[in-house]
């Protein structure tokens, strides 16, 4: 065999690249570099836009499966860069972030949440966030957990007549209550949870608008002034969220006791008056709407899963044994911790999320021109076969797994990643814990019949069937045998 210093990157001794004759560039099959992204084809002038508009979610899977990690996506009216790939997500959100932008598709947002933590970029978000950030510190935390054992602890009250009767009874009204009751007295100091179940109507009608603001002739087509079902559900919101702010604003003015909660914080800051609205109205959307549903996806995953309903029930017998959980006992609750992680897993609470490239870039590969949006498509990369064995099934024990530490770090993104990662992580997590922990030490969970596979449908947020009037059916039994 004859050996040669020939260098690997250049063609073969003798091979001659192939040139233009006008330019004399080197045809790209000769020079490695970044790939264009490839996808599917779709129709002329609409894409695939009707497509993905008829089930988002699997659209979503399917472009992974079948056009790998990085995929062009020809939608009407612009396309769009689909990435699930984790070395691709880890480039966009910590290794180039300043490249990444909010960009044109959070432009709906403005209507309702204005300029805020969700929408604003680069030195104007950093000065929103290092305000609001107290409002999340540890201390916090326990407060917020002091109070979901509270919330919890009364929607016993009413859960043990349902258990009494074994009635089952939908899952998605009270989880979503609780949430408004915990979220609101973190932001406001006051429970947004009420019979009429306002506030979460309130909080669908805000994201129902974000979302057709990006894709539905509602929006696109239709004037608005025209007083359809859904431009009155539109402006009903704002108007319910303006009230509430406004009643916050004016009580604290009349007492000049602005407090340490998120509306204090910003009511004490430099920040332009503008501020406590849009960060509000922000965190009321992202916050509360998430939490309810995530706890509801988890309780019900729980009855559907008998054998880990009782790994969850060994747990909390064994660490509480009968005492109600504190902030300080969540460490000590690794299988409850692993039910949060794999609900958040299926069901994250967002499940994609775009950015505008400002320049062109590489990405695991492939040339993102300047201008693309890129789609971080959560949901796929959270079921991507090539990182989660059974990637579709429940099963909390992965995150126990010592395996799990040589996965990808963006292989698992619930909550972002990053600079801009969610700063209600630290809120959410411990809350859906606590409420995990509580009802499985007092009930036994199943579903009845017929009720065993819902088939979850993306908009903003993931979600069931019917939402928010329900979609989740569960049943109780006392464990305690009463």
């Amino acid at each position: 065999m004859t050996m040669t210093n020939q260098d690997p990157a250049l063609p073969p001794t003798g091979a001659v690249p192939a040139r233009c004759p006008v330019t004399g560039a080197v045809a790209s099959a000769d020079v490695p570099g970044p790939r264009r992204p490839e996808g599917p084809k779709g129709l002329p002038g609409v894409g695939i836009t009707m497509d993905m508009g008829r089930a988002p979610l699997d659209f979503s899977l399917r472009l992974q499966r079948d056009h790998g990690g990085v995929v062009r996506v020809r939608l009407w009216p612009r396309p769009f860069i689909q990435i699930t790939e984790p070395e691709a997500i880890e480039r966009v959100l910590v290794g180039n972030p300043g490249n990444y932008r909010r960009g044109r598709l959070y432009e709906p947002f403005h209507q309702f949440m204005g300029k805020g933590l969700l929408t604003l970029d680069d030195d104007e978000w950093r000065a929103h966030r290092r305000v609001v950030q107290p409002a999340f510190t540890p201390q916090k935390v326990r407060e917020s957990v002091e109070e979901t054992v509270a919330a919890v602890t009364d929607l016993f009250d009413s859960w043990d007549v349902e258990a009494d009767r074994q009635r089952s009874f939908d899952l998605v009204r009270p989880a979503m209550s609780l949430s408004a009751r915990i979220m609101g007295k973190a932001l406001i100091g006051r429970s947004l949870a009420s019979r009429e179940r306002t506030f979460t109507r309130a909080v669908a009608a805000g994201l129902e608008s974000i979302f057709k603001n990006v894709s539905s002739v509602e929006e696109y087509v239709l004037p608005r002034w025209l007083p359809t079902a859904y431009q009155r559900r539109k402006r009903w919101a704002r108007r319910f969220f303006d009230q509430v702010i406004a009643s916050v604003k004016a009580e604290r003015q009349a007492t000049g006791e602005f407090g340490d909660d998120a509306a204090g914080l910003i009511m004490k800051s430099d920040l332009p008056e503008s501020a406590l609205p849009d960060n509000l109205r922000t965190m009321f959307l992202a916050g509360s709407e998430t939490t309810g549903l995530s706890l509801a996806w988890a309780l019900y995953e729980l009855a559907r899963h008998p054998s880990v309903r009782r790994e969850v029930e060994r747990e909390v017998d064994e660490v509480l044994a009968g005492r109600t959980p504190t902030f300080d006992d969540l460490a000590a609750l690794p299988v409850v911790q692993s039910v949060v992680d794999e609900t958040l897993r299926l069901y994250p609470s967002v499940w994609q999320f775009p950015r505008d490239a400002v320049e062109p870039d590489d990405l695991a590969g492939h040339e993102i021109p300047a201008t693309s949006t890129v789609m971080v498509s959560v949901y796929a990369t959270h079921r991507n076969p090539a990182y989660w064995d059974a990637p579709n099934s429940f099963d909390p024990s992965r995150f126990r797994d010592p395996s799990a530490k040589d996965r990808p770090k963006f292989a698992y993104l619930p909550f972002g990643g990053g600079r801009r990662q969610c700063i209600g992580k630290p809120l959410a997590v411990p809350v859906l814990a606590t409420a995990v922990a509580m009802v499985c030490q007092r009930y036994r969970l199943w579903l009845p019949y017929g009720t065993e596979n819902v088939s979850p449908e993306g908009f903003i947020t993931i979600f069931p069937p019917k939402f928010p009037d329900g979609g989740l059916t569960l049943g109780l039994t006392r464990r305690d045998g009463r």
